[in-house]
């Protein structure tokens, strides 16, 4: 959803730790409060030659959160009124591309706190998915308010940064440009390239992924 302080405001539902709700407010709010909420994470991955490639979104550098930080795939909060698997929005209106939710692999919920600009504190329900895609970089389209570029590494790699392991890789993908063309990049990047997400989390995620290689 767009981080737009003049657009519709956005209603989110407040849960409790067994995700029932107990109230309502808009995003400001539920961020300058610390209520927890539900968000929807969708990571694509790509199999090649034995390996896992795994997709990351470029945050827009005007974005309140992390801007200019490689980041899941697809996320966004899931709205008042919404049940989780509506969350599949998320990759059509971010990357323009249509899934059935059926098509999803569940890796259940992952519960998160992250500090925000402004003092403010996240405190997510992640309802954490993986999507298999078969269609090259090339073919996707991003929102431009949202989304700048779109990347991919290879899962071991990435792996062994956000564990200390190693101090670079290489991501090859596009950005967009002003003009809405799309220039071709390879990134070599360290961990503060990434949004901070808990280790604990890159691990499920990344654990999860490595059963498909």
């Amino acid at each position: 959803m767009p981080e737009d302080p003049e657009g519709p405001v956005e209603m989110l539902d407040i849960v409790d730790a067994d995700l029932n709700i107990v109230g309502t407010a808009d995003r400001e709010q539920v961020h300058q409060e610390g209520f927890w909420h539900q968000t929807f994470h969708c990571w694509l991955f790509r199999r090649e030659e034995g390996a896992i490639r795994l997709l990351f979104q470029l945050r827009h550098p005007h974005r309140i959160a992390n801007p200019d930080r490689l980041d899941v795939t697809a996320a966004g909060h899931i709205v008042h009124g919404e049940e989780p698997r509506d969350g599949v929005r998320e990759l059509e209106e971010e990357l323009g591309l249509r899934v059935d939710p059926d098509e999803l692999i569940s890796l259940g919920v992952w519960a998160e706190e992250m500090d925000l600009n402004q003092g403010w504190i996240d405190r997510e329900y992640r309802h954490v998915h993986l999507y298999e895609c078969r269609q090259p970089l090339s073919t996707f389209h991003l929102q431009p308010e949202e989304v700048s570029g779109l990347f991919e590494a290879d899962l071991e790699e990435v792996r062994h940064l956000l564990t200390g392991e190693q101090k670079t890789v290489d991501l090859s993908g596009w950005v967009l440009r002003e003009d809405g063309s799309r220039q071709e990049e390879t990134r070599r990047v360290t961990s503060q390239d990434f949004v901070p997400h808990s280790p604990g989390y890159y691990r499920m995620v990344f654990d999860a992924l490595r059963r498909y290689e």
